[in-house]
């Protein structure tokens, strides 16, 4: 999956292998912010009927995190202390990460190496 930033559209066009992502309606796919945010992967209890199993991303805890908003790529931090409260970001000197007015995106990416138990 990629991200293009669209100084036209003042947005993010998104793209997956090389191809762009389009609507039903026939728009570009995107977001105003895109929140990368780097997560622990592990296997599931869960498979599917030919036996592959459904990967389970651990969103509780902290980790990095990338923000693309306004043309620019930003280093930041997640938190989220249980799953019972919402996913806070910061800058990485600590202070609330602000987000463009619009739609946002959020892609989990596996943080590191995959875990198999």
């Amino acid at each position: 999956m990629a991200f293009t930033w669209s100084a036209k559209r003042k947005r993010w066009l998104s793209s997956f292998g090389g191809r762009v992502n389009v609507g039903a309606e026939g728009d570009v796919l995107g977001g105003h912010t895109i929140v990368v945010q780097y997560a622990k992967t592990t296997r599931s209890k869960f498979h599917d009927f030919l036996g592959s199993y459904t990967p389970l991303i651990h969103t509780t805890g902290t980790g990095r995190a990338t923000v693309l908003r306004d043309g620019m790529a930003y280093d930041a931090r997640w938190s989220r202390p249980s799953e019972t409260q919402g996913t806070t970001f910061t800058t990485a000197d600590g202070r609330p990460m602000t987000f463009a007015a619009g739609q946002v995106w959020v892609v989990l990416v596996n943080d590191g190496r995959p875990y198999m138990p």
